[in-house]
């Protein structure tokens, strides 16, 4: 019933616009992002359903939980200065992605600045009496502190009823969003539900701070993680039956209309985050990682368990110290959340201190310069912790495997620019004979025909290409994309593809088995080759996304900007992830079957495997190295017949 209401409410999208004129930019107004949720002040939302009193700037919180530590050492909450979270709003790329969702449609600059200066969205900032959402009457507190601490600790659990340890004042808050249809019912898109007073909530409950608050295990679950990790757009619907499925489509709803569910399910999936990690393992029972993420090495008696089990258990760890400044004479604890939010972002911090550090408008203090170079190095140690790799010699091919060591997938988040690849060089003793996955840092171009690319591309489909007046295909505008082109990242531990294809997380162009958190490269070894040395690579932005970035820009100069910076930080240098290297055997070249003779078994491979395209190496059949299994590779092994090692 729901997929024909859908399929309904889409045509009628459809006739909506038949006409001569693309629509571009789209016709949004203020209700086709209506979403759940505590309500911004002056939307004329029922009196209840907005903040009352102010969230007060993160400013506010410095003394007591930063104390006067060193920002090199310290554990205190304000350790999140360093953190992309409290740069969310000034990160470059985003505001020159910002600048094109609201050129593409006009005000959708609003869902931007909710999930990246949520207090400024709550206040009434994030669209100004000219409707154009582009940040300009935020206020410098606003831009300076991103996803802030008010905001997050006065979150209010919107999944359940009153609970024995649920503050009290909760119940009262969700019947009034209850009242008005606004209560969240799932995590994602930033629906928040907010306590419209200032009483701060925290994971102690012996806590006795000397302000208002209350105990709240919700601020220890992947829950509230997922108010923001999830991401849809609002301005699709999903034409489909009631549990996704990938040969669903998206088209873009009837303008001036709330979308017709309010579901994340319904719209287009833009990031699945907090879905891959709801669908692993690590969210059902918890994976014993043995320390990976959770334990300090520094500490000889560490504090936690070495189960991941939440999203806090990797990126808000737990460490010995004190939440608040020793004048109020707290207890030491075992187990204070680290307020790093280390994620991947390496790039943007780079950028960071580059536009606001010494050599840029120094506009930061030296506390906040010293919490991100903090933050840079604590970035480049989680990604090099969130691999594996393993190589072996099957013959005339090198095995790669990588291991997704993640709670989710390998990469996630953003997908826009993002990508991680396979580089192999093979060496004849010490001279370089081949490469694949070279990367060029003068002009930053990656040779990807060559190699395995780990990546998320979104794209628009063909319907909706004519009705925007832009090529259907892979695309970076954010507002128009409902197509997910390709999407081979490796999933995380407790895979399994119906879940993930349910929760609109699944792989598009790539499979993996149930239970799979692994993904096998072949690389054909080129004879002579002696050795080879691997190294997996990320990169935060591609060049391709930075050039969109600058070449879409009619409106501002923030692509400018973005792009000034990206060259004089070099160009989002790739980060090595993991590294390895293996001596290699002699081998026959034309044997497919890796049994040392080239015979009858080499063309029952190529025959096996016939007309199988991509890296697949010659013991997938491909005898000739061309990536694809066809009559050259069964001539290729007839020229070699009868040889042996």
């Amino acid at each position: 019933m729901v997929g024909m209401v859908v399929l309904t409410l889409s045509a009628a999208a459809l006739a909506q616009r038949r006409g001569p004129a693309p629509l571009d930019p789209l016709p949004v107004t203020p209700a086709d992002l209506a979403a759940f949720g505590t309500q911004p002040v002056g939307s004329g939302a029922p009196e209840m359903t907005i903040i009352h009193d102010p969230l007060l700037p993160a400013s506010t919180c410095m003394l007591c939980h930063a104390g006067f530590d060193d920002p090199l050492t310290t554990v205190k909450p304000y350790r999140w200065r360093g953190s992309m979270h409290s740069h969310a709003y000034r990160d470059p790329i985003f505001r020159a992605a910002m600048t094109i969702a609201n050129q593409d449609a006009p005000g959708a600059g609003s869902l931007c600045i909710k999930c990246h200066a949520p207090r400024a969205w709550l206040e009434g900032r994030a669209t100004p009496p000219t409707g154009a959402a582009d940040g300009s009457v935020l206020f410098e507190s606003d831009i300076d502190e991103g996803v802030s601490c008010h905001v997050c600790h006065r979150l209010v659990d919107p999944a359940y009823p009153r609970k024995q340890y649920q503050p009290a004042d909760d119940e009262a808050i969700l019947a009034v969003l209850d009242a008005s249809g606004l209560r969240p019912p799932e995590p994602g898109n930033a629906q928040m539900a907010v306590d419209g007073l200032d009483i701060r909530r925290g994971p102690f409950a012996d806590a006795l701070p000397p302000h208002e608050f209350a105990y709240s295990p919700f601020h220890s679950t992947a829950n509230l993680c997922g108010t923001c990790h999830d991401v849809s757009n609002p301005l699709y619907t999903r034409i489909g039956a009631d549990t996704p499925a990938p040969g669903d489509s998206y088209a873009l709803n009837p303008f001036n209309e709330p979308h017709p569910t309010g579901l994340k399910h319904g719209q287009f999936p833009e990031q699945r985050t907090f879905s891959e990690w709801a669908n692993s393992a690590f969210a059902k029972g918890g994976v014993d990682m043995g320390g990976r993420f959770n334990v300090d090495p520094n500490d000889p008696d560490p504090p936690v368990s070495t189960v991941v089990s939440s999203c806090q258990d990797c990126h808000m760890p737990d460490r010995r110290g004190f939440g608040c400044a020793e004048f109020f004479e707290p207890p030491e604890r075992r187990n204070v959340p680290y307020h790093g939010f280390v994620g991947a972002n390496v790039f943007a911090i780079d950028l960071l201190l580059h536009l606001h550090g010494p050599d840029g408008d120094a506009s930061f203090d030296q506390y906040t310069i010293d919490s991100l170079r903090r933050q840079r190095d604590e970035t480049i140690d989680m990604v090099q912790r969130a691999t594996d790799a393993e190589l072996t010699q099957a013959g005339p091919d090198l095995r790669v495997r990588v291991i997704n060591q993640c709670g989710h997938k390998l990469l996630t988040g953003m997908p826009e620019g993002r990508r991680i690849w396979k580089n192999v060089r093979f060496y004849a003793g010490d001279t370089l004979i081949a490469e694949r996955g070279g990367y060029d840092p003068q002009s930053a171009l990656l040779d990807d025909a060559s190699t395995k690319v780990y990546e998320q591309l979104l794209g628009i489909d063909e319907p909706t290409a004519a009705l925007v007046g832009r090529p259907a295909g892979p695309s970076f505008n954010l507002m128009l994309v409902n197509r997910v082109e390709k999407d081979n990242r490796i999933p995380p531990r407790g895979y399994e593809r119906a879940a993930f294809e349910a929760a609109q997380a699944g792989h598009v162009g790539y499979e993996y088995d149930d239970g799979q958190f692994w993904d096998d490269t072949l690389f054909c070894i080129p004879p002579g080759a002696t050795r080879a040395v691997f190294r997996l690579y990320y990169q935060t932005s591609s060049r391709e996304y930075i050039e969109f970035l600058r070449a879409e820009n009619t409106t501002d100069e923030n692509g400018q900007r973005l792009y000034d910076a990206w060259e004089a930080v070099g160009m989002s240098a790739p980060v090595v992830m993991d590294e390895g290297e293996i001596a290699l055997a002699p081998f026959v070249v034309g044997d497919t079957t890796a049994d040392n003779a080239v015979d009858f078994s080499d063309i029952e491979r190529v025959l096996t495997h016939w007309l199988d395209a991509g890296l697949i190496g010659r013991t997938g059949g491909d005898a000739n190295c061309d990536g694809v299994v066809d009559f050259d590779d069964i001539t290729f092994v007839l020229s070699r017949w009868g040889r042996t090692l």
